[in-house]
């Protein structure tokens, strides 16, 4: 039941390595463990005193034994009712405290994971199978762990209990009701096996249906262009409609239990009522033993029930688990760096050694490359749409991870900092985004950034913030153009030796443009930049220019020097900007707009 659509590179963990988990999690709380056993034994125990005091009723009104003996009988079972509530609802709470830090911690380390994951591993992949398991699979965790868990553990320990009691009271009684376990046994059976398959396609189909919608959403303006609104619905619809034909397979799984529950309880009744009748035909039991074994067995009904129908809840809880486990398996115990071992070059701010990456479903990526920018100076690479730029970007940030060559950064301590194409904007203030980077900094010093990267629109906001408190913690109201100037500047508030700068400026507008790149230009002063740009004009300011081409470096020089040689970069320019040679410096080039590679 699988296709290409459903296709991912997130594991899914073994259900050895799930019970790990969690008994790594319960190891965590020893104390409130023991005392939910504790508690969930003494209520099942409690709760077998109403069925046998209901029997002694019987047997004390058949032998005419009298009003006291009968008040007794009374008495206990309303104590022994009370006292089972009590208790329960006692462990039910000790439970829930226990189930909701577990989750909590687990969910800090599927989070925590998901943040640090690759980013090769989310681009090549389906973004919304890592979606559907930070959000449905905890839901389905949480629902499991707040509801049905405790239902499960409370039924589990009735079930023990009454079957240990009707050994009690008598052997044959017992092994009467366990006529019942054949059927029991089939019908889980045949639940368990078909319905984990079942639950975890749902998941993948519910997945592969959450990455149509993103599609269709994140790419409307595309779609509206192309008039392929109809098909991109048609893509969201099928989709749907193949989750749902599988939940419904789903439900048909789960019905099919029923009949093995009801014939369980038919066999097993009517085999200890007749055992009954025979073990007290023979004076072997009264007939209070008979009923309180029959009271018993039909308090069975419920928590067998609980647990049979649970394990829909717990097949889905058991699959989210091993999604979500597979993830906190996948996530580095380290950020990833892209500084290599050895030391760092001795005249470069970044030297790439043959560096070859490539994605592993798609095959495309960088071959080979070897490059050095010097320390201090910049160096732009250009190339078409695909060539591999912004691949090459993310190698040396340390968003991939090389398979074959090396990296190396000067200092070697070092990290880049890396300023992409996409603009974000995170909720607060203006101070509270720059603080990102720097969480100490004070008003004076992010006035400072601001005001270097032409940001007075902003350095004005911070002072209105400055002077009113009450403004403070309100949503900055900026666009894309000043958003990638906090950008910008919140990279200059870090200060990094080495930034790289992945089309910073291919998705803003004209209206904004000059203030990014003047922007930029402050950013680069004094620093080594690596700067992947869509526009030619763009370049023309660098020390060094790299032309890139199916993932590989074909050109490198200055701006004349690619200018005077015949190749791609002099024929790029020539073809958008025909005047350039006369007064290169002059003529605006921009080449086609550019998309960041994908796999």
């Amino acid at each position: 039941m699988t296709d290409a659509t459903s296709r991912t590179l997130l594991p899914v963990a073994s259900g050895a390595r799930v019970r790990a988990t969690v008994g790594a999690l319960m190891r965590q709380n020893p104390g409130r463990v023991t005392a939910v056993g504790v508690l969930y034994l003494a209520a099942s125990g409690l709760g077998v005193v109403m069925p046998a005091s209901l029997g002694g009723i019987v047997d004390a009104v058949s032998t005419n034994a009298g009003i006291l003996l009968i008040g007794f009988w009374v008495g206990a079972a309303g104590a022994g009712a009370v006292g089972a509530a009590v208790v329960s609802m006692c462990a039910a709470r000790v439970l829930a405290g226990l189930v909701q830090d577990m989750l909590a911690s687990l969910r800090e380390d599927v989070f925590a994971t998901a943040m640090r994951l690759p980013v090769s591993t989310i681009d090549d992949g389906e973004s919304a199978d890592l979606l559907s398991r930070v959000t449905g699979d905890v839901d389905a965790v949480a629902e499991a762990g707040g509801s049905v868990a405790p239902n499960l553990l409370s039924a589990g320990f009735a079930i023990t209990t009454s079957i240990a009691t009707l050994a009690v009271l008598d052997p044959w009684l017992a092994l009467a009701g366990l006529t019942s376990l054949p059927l029991y046994a089939v019908g889980t059976r045949r639940f368990l096996r078909r319905s984990r398959v079942v639950f975890r396609e749902v998941r993948e189909r519910e997945a592969d249906r959450s990455q149509a919608v993103l599609e269709t959403v994140e790419g409307i303006e595309t779609l509206t262009a192309l008039n392929g609104q109809e098909d991109a619905l048609g893509r969201v619809r099928a989709r749907a409609e193949t989750a749902i034909r599988m939940q419904v397979e789903g439900v048909r799984v789960t019905n099919g239990l029923f009949r093995y529950i009801n014939g369980g309880e038919l066999v097993g009744l009517t085999m200890i009522l007749a055992t009954g009748f025979v073990l007290q035909s023979a004076g072997t039991i009264t007939v209070g033993t008979v009923t309180t074994a029959a009271l018993l067995f039909h308090r069975l009904f419920g928590p067998v029930g609980q647990v049979i129908f649970g394990l829909d809840d717990i097949q889905r809880a058991t699959i989210g688990l091993a999604r979500l486990v597979g993830v906190i398996d996948l996530g580095p115990s380290a950020p990833p760096t892209p500084v290599s071992a050895s030391e760092p070059p001795a005249h470069a701010g970044v030297e790439l050694q043959d560096v070859t990456f490539l994605y592993p479903t798609t095959g495309r990526g960088i071959h080979e490359v070897s490059l050095s920018v010097a320390a201090g100076t910049t160096t732009a690479v250009v190339g078409s749409s695909g060539s591999g730029k912004s691949t090459l970007a993310r190698v040396v940030a340390g968003h991939h991870t090389p398979v074959a060559g090396r990296v190396r950064l000067a200092p070697a301590a070092s990290r880049p900092y890396y300023v992409s194409q996409e603009v974000h904007h995170f909720r607060g203030t203006i101070a509270e985004n720059l603080r990102l980077v720097a969480p100490e900094a004070d008003d004076d010093a992010l006035i400072a950034v601001l005001r270097v990267v032409g940001a007075q629109w902003a350095a004005e906001a911070l002072n209105h913030d400055a002077r009113d408190t009450s403004s403070r913690g309100a949503d900055a109201d900026v666009d894309e153009g000043r958003v990638q100037q906090l950008a910008i500047a919140r990279a200059m508030l870090a200060d990094p030796d080495v930034v790289i700068l992945d089309e910073a400026t291919a998705e803003i507008g004209e209206h904004h443009r000059a203030a990014v790149e003047h922007a930029i230009g402050a950013l680069r002063a004094s620093r080594t930049v690596l700067m992947i740009v869509h526009r030619l004009q763009q370049a023309m300011t660098a020390d060094q220019i790299v032309v890139f081409a199916d993932g590989r470096a074909v050109q490198c020089g200055t701006h004349d020097d690619l200018l005077a040689a015949d190749g791609p970069y002099r024929r790029s320019w020539l073809a958008h900007a025909p005047l350039a040679l006369e007064s290169p410096r002059q003529s605006p080039t921009p080449v086609e707009s550019e998309e960041t590679e994908h796999p």
